[in-house]
């Protein structure tokens, strides 16, 4: 009977534990990910770190590759990762239900993390951007005049527990929301968030590259013409990891 009672406790246990795993989503359904170079598209490495980095936080790691993102979609969704498309010719734009679902997601109680590039890759208007950010006080500008990739750094908040350099290139200037890291030419704001009364809470990032190059060694990514390009930021991992720990936490 005591071993009957034992299992029992063991499955009930296990069952709860499934249950209250955690979510995060990673959208795919825009084009992010995407490169100009048709054919040649996808950075393969990217999806398997975010799930090795929601493993390390005891959380699910799911790929949209191609729903429209909808309520009933993210129902059962904790985060919501969404990087921007990284050209407009392979962009596919938010819809006006995409747009709607992504606020009101946020307004109750969901946490987005939408990182977002400079206008010559994105077309912003065209994607929606603003329409999903202005609600809380966020906007997008104009691309940020910079002098090539001139990094960017973090400083210790709620979010982020150390200081953090990241890359920072094409990126467009942002407004509003609590600043938590800063571009190191001038002071551009690279990373802001906001947080609703019902729990909710979205995070604004300004370059996309802090979120995509994840799978590939610090400062290093290879393209597809062989050539290699130095990112300046070598902390890129654990300033998401950080951000999806901060997503996480209710």
């Amino acid at each position: 009977m005591k071993k009957i009672l034992t299992i029992a406790i063991v499955l009930m246990a296990v069952a709860v534990s499934i249950q209250a795993q955690k979510r995060i989503m990673f959208d795919l359904s825009h084009s992010q990910c995407t490169d100009v170079y048709e054919g040649h598209e996808t950075y393969p490495l990217v999806v398997p770190a975010y799930t090795e980095m929601a493993q390390q936080l005891g959380a699910e790691l799911v790929v949209n590759n191609d729903a429209e993102i909808t309520p009933q979609l993210l129902k059962k969704i904790d985060v919501l990762v969404m990087l921007s498309p990284l050209s407009n010719k392979l962009q596919k734009d938010l819809t006006e239900v995409e747009k709607q679902a992504l606020v009101n997601y946020v307004n109750k109680g969901g946490s987005l993390i939408f990182f977002v590039d400079d206008n010559h890759r994105v077309d912003l208007d065209r994607y929606g951007a603003n329409d999903v950010t202005r609600p809380f006080g966020i906007e997008f500008g104009k691309d940020v005049p910079l002098p090539g990739n001139v990094g960017a750094v973090s400083f210790k908040s709620e979010i982020f527990k150390e200081r953090y350099e990241i890359p920072y290139s094409g990126a467009c200037v942002m407004t509003g929301g609590t600043p938590v890291s800063v571009c190191m030419e001038d002071g551009w704001l690279h990373g802001t968030y906001v947080k609703t009364k019902k729990g909710g809470k979205l995070f604004v990032g300004g370059d996309t590259m802090v979120g995509l190059l994840l799978g590939y060694p610090d400062g290093v990514r290879k393209v597809t013409n062989r050539m290699e390009t130095r990112w300046w930021g070598k902390d890129s991992r654990a300033y998401i990891t950080d951000l999806l720990a901060w997503a996480l936490k209710k």
